[in-house]
């Protein structure tokens, strides 16, 4: 994988492709292989480029290798890398963490987007119940005792819970488990507490949320979310959960692809 290097960032991406520019941001504890299964097919089409945010997959922090990362941080370091390789203004597409990277990106760096598919994510990550404050102290706790390899081991089952899906647990537990612990737990810090709740109204680009019937967070969130958004449409992908877009790759590729044919692109 090629890289760039902003100020002290090593950042890495993979491209494919030519035509109108497509970004793909990974979730948490990932890397450009969430896109794995849409970088082929949409690079018949568009320039496919996808990036590992810093602290993932191959990208560094040069000098704060253990963070700490913040998204308003990403979406600068995004914002800049696809100006320098001059596929600003693009459509972008992000898978929960990534997914929230789009949203700061959009609302931070507007002259950089054309359109934003967000992908199992919200506006925020804000506990407001007793119930989510306890999930998100446990879901700390283990990041802390167990690294990235025991959270993987504990999530995979719920990513792709169905008895023929085993490869994909284990490829999944397998790849998260190459990463730093302490990295890892930093990125995870990157979004507790994070939130543009109050900036979604000024949102201006056209807006795809897309919400796997039994993703952690209810579809409701979502079309609460849209409801704020100018123009915000939601599309609800049946039997599927929060990796949709390696879960049920044919899904998902069908919905983005009617999206941007709906924008005209390319």
């Amino acid at each position: 994988m090629p890289a760039l290097h902003l100020d002290d960032t090593e950042l890495f991406y993979e491209t494919r492709g030519d035509g109108p520019p497509l970004v793909f941001l990974h979730g948490l504890g990932s890397s450009t292989r969430d896109w794995q299964f849409q970088l082929e097919p949409f690079s018949q089409r568009y320039r496919c480029v996808a990036f590992d945010l810093p602290g993932s997959g191959q990208s560094k922090d040069l000098a704060h290798p253990h963070g700490p990362f913040s998204l308003p941080g990403y979406a600068k370091v995004v914002a800049a890398a696809m100006k320098q390789l001059g596929v600003a203004p693009a459509h972008v597409v992000g898978l929960s963490m990534g997914g929230m990277t789009s949203l700061q990106l959009a609302l931070d760096f507007p002259e950089v987007v054309r359109s934003i598919t967000v992908v199992n994510a919200g506006a925020s990550v804000i506990p407001r119940t007793l119930k989510e404050r306890w999930l998100l102290g446990v879901r700390a706790l283990v990041t802390k005792t167990l690294g990235p390899r025991g959270v993987a081991k504990l999530v995979a089952p719920r990513l792709f819970p169905r008895p023929e899906q085993a490869e994909l647990r284990e490829t999944f537990i397998r790849q998260m488990g190459t990463q730093d612990p302490r990295t890892y737990a930093a990125v995870s810090r990157a979004v507790m507490g994070w939130s543009v709740e109050a900036r979604v109204g000024d949102l201006r680009c056209p807006t795809l949320l897309v919400a796997a019937d039994a993703d952690y967070t209810p579809v409701a969130m979502k079309e609460d979310l849209a409801r704020r958004i100018a123009g915000a449409k939601v599309v609800v992908v049946p039997d599927s959960h929060h990796a949709l877009p390696v879960e049920r790759p044919e899904a998902f590729n069908a919905v983005l692809a009617q999206f941007l044919d709906e924008l005209g692109a390319p």
